[in-house]
């Protein structure tokens, strides 16, 4: 709700301030074109030119985290420290969107297709929602000094390996090759660690393990992946099966969403859950745009009827149809 809220009034500013600014501004030639300027498009440039002049100070009345008000440090400014995480992000973030992307990655095929598209296209418009969490930035560290141990103690063949399909247009990097086996490495939040690997992270070793034995001719028998928890108190590794059937099925959505992105069309909903729909901050986008029945997005579960409504609507109904019988409820 929140989100949609930010949506409706990013609109309603760009209605009143960003369209009258253009068409002042604009010479009379250029006038016309003005009135072909979509809502979405407007809020795409405006997220491009916040990400642009984006400093610190622009997330400085964001919440902190864990700050002790009844004893504060003197010598250690929490807030700064976090907006200065923050500030990180941003600047990672702004440079991840000035590179060329003439491949799909892989983390993009095994979710929804039309909201990759929705990213590529720079529809988001959450900005400070979307960096939030200062906190993001030390678990990013974290996961990198995990890999490098690792990396370091275990003698794999090779680590941080570059993968591109040229058949199918996707790339990605994958943790490290020893033998026939592909390792995935996964930092954790114990509390969401329920014992058993990550569907999505055996697709993304399945699409590796793909590309590498149909385009780089490797010999991979299984993959591996390895969990460890964020207290670095507990490593878990599963051994899973390499599915070369549902690998091929991921890959045919890269040039699918290549193609939509390159001809600006919104792509369907293929790949999207019910959780990514719960929280996906482009829903107001999503339904502005319609969507093909046969491939729907998912909506919240319906309420469940009990056994004694169905009872009693099945009776209001035989009431109806023969308004001399009574039943007694």
């Amino acid at each position: 709700m929140a989100l949609a809220n930010e949506y409706e009034n990013l609109v309603r500013y760009l209605d009143k301030q960003e369209i009258k600014k253009i068409a002042d501004n604009a010479p009379i030639s250029e006038k016309t074109k003005t009135k072909t300027v979509t809502k979405k498009e407007l809020a795409s440039q405006n997220t491009k030119k916040l990400l642009e002049e984006a400093t610190i100070d622009d997330f400085k009345d964001l919440p902190t985290v864990h700050i002790n008000k009844g004893n504060q440090s003197k010598s250690f400014d929490v807030i700064k420290f976090e907006s200065m995480m923050r500030s990180k992000l941003v600047e990672e973030y702004k440079t991840r969107q000035s590179y060329e992307r003439p491949y799909i990655s892989v983390s993009e095929l095994y979710v929804c297709m039309r909201q990759n598209y929705y990213v590529r296209k720079r529809y988001q418009s959450d900005i400070k929602s979307q960096f939030r969490f200062a906190y993001l930035y030390l678990i990013q560290k974290i996961g990198h000094v995990i890999h490098e141990i690792f990396q370091d103690l275990y003698n794999f063949d090779e680590v941080e390996k570059s993968v591109v399909s040229e058949k199918y247009k996707v790339k990605g990097r994958l943790d490290a090759v020893k033998g026939k086996v592909i390792y995935e490495i996964k930092s954790i939040d114990p509390t969401k660690f329920k014992g058993v690997y990550i569907k999505e992270h055996l697709f993304q070793g399945i699409i590796y393990a793909y590309i590498l034995i149909k385009e780089y001719g490797y010999e991979i028998d299984n993959i591996t992946i390895i969990y460890i928890l964020r207290d670095l108190k507990t490593i878990r590794a599963f051994d899973v099966k390499i599915d070369m059937a549902l690998a091929e099925s991921f890959l045919m959505r890269g040039p699918i969403l290549l193609s939509a992105i390159e001809e600006n069309v919104v792509p369907e909903t293929i790949g999207a859950t019910k959780k990514q729909c719960q929280w996906c901050p482009y829903k107001k986008f999503c339904e502005d745009d319609g969507f093909n029945k046969i491939i729907p997005p998912y909506k919240r579960k319906k309420k469940s009827i009990t056994k004694k409504e169905v009872i009693k609507k099945n009776k209001q109904e035989i009431n109806k149809k023969i308004p001399d019988v009574k039943f007694l409820l």
